[in-house]
């Protein structure tokens, strides 16, 4: 994942924002006990916010303890316990983290490839996928090589590639739930990967350009973007965040008003705040 998907600490009352930070510790602990400690190093924002989406929709309640960590052994902090949510996310994490490292040593050639082999050694410290989660990762493998093949082709469809992804994180998401909680899930990761998919497009621009990398939005404008490219990005990003907070709006949040309110103020602030920077960044100087 990218790390994108993240909340506006400002905009957070004081102790929404201490259980968020306890539920990042917590991903972190629980990583290391479910996935390796060599897994703690994938640890992002994304599956932050993925175990908060499904602590809700699984009626986890979470129990916080102050608790020391390796990397503050001296204070101790906030720790959310290990919970069914947390589990998940890390061990969806660590799939997602596994393969995507495996595509990239088929994808990279010369030092390159040298570069992904030493990286995907840092997997084979991870501990084995759990059984039930088999299918998943069959369905995770899937997308990432429908994915590969589209960049391979070199495709010139931005909607086509963040539809891939989209479909990928929709599966994650979902994966083990039923009823209109599967049906939530899925909208939530299906447009959230398609945002991630063309943030992090737009934020690569420039350097995938000078790598020759691929990058649908190059290969579809070309390589000098427009104010008005600019803007249909941003457009496009903003209406898969709207489509995203209707499913999050459909959540029953009535036994976890502090998580709601963390989850809606990374869609409404945080991820909002990324797309007004990174489209900043990309605009044509005038």
């Amino acid at each position: 994942m990218f790390g994108y998907v993240k909340p506006d600490i400002p905009e957070l009352k004081v102790k929404d924002n201490e259980l968020y930070k306890a539920t990042y510790c917590g991903l972190c602990k629980t990583m290391g006990k479910c996935t390796g400690c060599i897994s703690r190093l994938t640890l992002n924002y994304d599956f932050v916010f993925l175990a908060l989406v499904r602590m809700v929709l699984e009626n986890v309640k979470g129990n916080v303890r102050m608790r020391r960590c390796m990397l503050h052994p001296l204070k101790k902090r906030p720790v959310l316990d290990q919970n069914d949510s947390l589990e998940y996310s890390s061990k969806t994490s660590a799939i997602l983290t596994k393969l995507k490292l495996k595509d990239n040593i088929n994808d990279s050639h010369g030092f390159s490839r040298l570069k992904a082999k030493i990286a995907a050694t840092v997997s084979l410290f991870f501990k084995k996928t759990d059984e039930s989660l088999v299918p998943l990762e069959k369905k995770v493998g899937e997308c990432i090589d429908k994915l590969s093949s589209y960049e391979k082709e070199n495709g010139d469809s931005v909607d086509t590639a963040a539809d891939i992804f989209g479909e990928l994180l929709a599966e994650v998401s979902s994966f083990g739930l039923d009823g209109a909680n599967y049906r939530i899930a899925y909208d939530i990761g299906r447009h959230l990967g398609r945002w991630i998919y063309v943030i992090d497009a737009c934020d690569d621009f420039s350097n995938d350009i000078k790598n020759s990398s691929f990058n649908p939005i190059v290969n579809a404008f070309g390589k000098e973007i427009t104010k008005d490219t600019a803007e249909t990005m941003k457009c496009a990003l903003c209406l898969e965040l709207e489509a995203m907070s209707k499913s999050v709006e459909l959540i029953d949040f009535s036994s976890h008003n502090d998580v709601e309110r963390i989850i809606k103020n990374v869609i409404y602030d945080g991820m909002k705040n990324e797309t007004e920077k990174i489209i900043s960044k990309m605009m044509p100087k005038e």
